[in-house]
């Protein structure tokens, strides 16, 4: 029930009921609509609040993807500037180890070198020679390990960022998904609470003809037994003038007088 078709069947009515009758019938009318106002906005406030609270669970989630969000980006952006730096480093370590031989060749004849040195009998001036190339090739092998472990290390910053990217975008879909569930859940309860504003105006309207038309029934009824009481003393002054002319009459004749008519004719009157 719209609030316009409520008033303009008020309206039609009238204010002026005829008697206590149609007064009584019109309270047990509004008495109803009454009910049924209140059982309506009940209903809306109470889909208003599993609403409110599906959006605060709804909001609440979607912050701690959001929050989800920037922890990934800030681990991703670290690794980023951890693998920016290893490349940085690899570039200075690839200077020092351009046109060295591959990494087992290298470490092969530096095994065989000092094996020699170990094992056979060497001039002063050759254990020297060889003592320099060894130190020579420990230094190549060792760049060479560090060129390899830096590679490894910026492929791994670089998967593990990856990885990571691809999770942030997954969580932030998730996020995304959550808002746009919360824009049409928030619709939702913007119609909600347009409809229990609504549907407060017609119950406030309706307890407002409902005390206006108990008023004017108590005040009806309080006038109609206050013309029924005048209306039975009316009428009981009106049998008493009649029995006391009849007595008067009776007694012009000489006839006998009753009881109820000596009562009237002597009696005071009210």
């Amino acid at each position: 029930m719209c609030l316009s078709t409520l008033t303009g069947k008020y309206q039609r009515r009238g204010h002026n009921l005829e008697n206590l009758d149609e007064l009584a019938d019109e309270r047990d009318r509004v008495r109803v609509q009454e009910r049924e106002a209140l059982e309506h906005l009940s209903q809306t406030r109470a889909k208003l609040s599993r609403v409110r609270t599906e959006l605060q669970n709804l909001r609440k989630t979607r912050d701690e993807l959001n929050e989800t969000v920037k922890a990934l980006k800030k681990a991703r952006d670290g690794l980023r500037d951890s693998g920016r730096k290893n490349i940085i480093s690899l570039s200075g370590v690839q200077k020092f180890a351009k046109g060295i031989r591959e990494g087992t060749e290298a470490q092969r004849e530096l095994s065989r070198l000092e094996w020699k040195m170990q094992t056979s009998p060497l001039e002063k001036e050759e254990e020297k020679r060889l003592m320099v190339k060894i130190r020579v090739l420990e230094t190549k092998v060792a760049a060479q390990k560090r060129t390899q472990r830096l590679q490894d290390n910026v492929i791994k910053n670089r998967q593990e960022a990856d990885e990571l990217h691809m999770k942030i975008q997954e969580v932030a879909a998730r996020s995304q998904a959550h808002h746009e569930e919360i824009v049409k859940l928030g619709e939702v309860f913007q119609a909600l609470r347009t409809k229990a504003d609504e549907q407060k105006k017609i119950l406030d309207e309706v307890r407002a003809r409902s005390a206006e038309i108990r008023q004017r029934f108590f005040s009806m009824r309080t006038i109609t037994a206050v013309a029924e009481r005048k209306a039975q003393m009316e009428k009981e002054k009106a049998h008493k003038q009649s029995l006391r002319k009849e007595a008067q009459r009776k007694l012009s004749q000489g006839g006998r007088v009753s009881l109820e008519e000596l009562e009237a004719l002597y009696g005071d009157d009210e």
